[in-house]
């Protein structure tokens, strides 16, 4: 089993770092998946649209911010469609789990659940003048292992509501979240 994206869901996270656009390799990929490794990422805050990170580096503390674009307007309500869907179908679901499945559709219809780096704004307080610099980089392996393990973070950071996800009781939902046109076979 790989390190970093074991899941459709991690898996997105690290091809967004590991692009397969671009025409030389990253020489700062092999220190940031090792940073990611040896849990030198301590902490990874997660919040809808921002990823928080202090990756510590030769003892060295690094801060690292990395805001990231939310789902909105359609696709926001093509995504809500799909994850209520999804959830409906696999009632027996841990909290935070969400199926495989799931994330091939949503990218079937197009919604990205990771997001290039050049479309993110990152920061870092380490003195690199390559950006993304290797903590950055750390930080995204860190997310992409945090994803593999509970699944709804990428929802969490793509939407400015847990879309869709239900937290506690897995057989509870929220009726706000349930489309009734799909719910009543519309």
């Amino acid at each position: 089993m790989p390190d970093f994206g074991a899941t459709g869901w991690g898996r997105a996270w690290v091809r967004a770092v590991e692009s397969t656009a671009v025409t030389t390799p990253n020489p700062l990929l092999p220190k940031a998946r090792s940073l990611a490794r040896n849990d030198a990422v301590t902490t990874v805050d997660i919040a809808p649209g921002r990823l928080t990170a202090e990756v510590v580096d030769r003892g060295r503390h690094h801060r690292v911010t990395i805001d990231i674009p939310l789902w909105t307007g359609q696709v926001r309500l093509v995504a809500d469609r799909l994850v209520a869907r999804s959830l409906a179908e696999h009632r027996g679901l841990a909290p935070g789990d969400l199926p495989d499945a799931l994330a091939a559709d949503l990218a079937s219809h197009g919604i990205d659940i990771a997001v290039p780096t050049d479309a993110q704004t990152a920061t870092c307080t380490c003195a690199s003048r390559r950006r993304p610099c290797s903590h950055v980089l750390a930080t995204h392996y860190a997310l992409a292992q945090r994803v593999d393990e509970q699944p709804a973070l990428a929802l969490t950071l793509r939407a400015p509501r847990r879309t869709g996800h239900r937290q506690g009781d897995p057989d509870w939902i929220d009726l706000r979240e349930v489309d009734a046109a799909a719910f009543y076979g519309g």
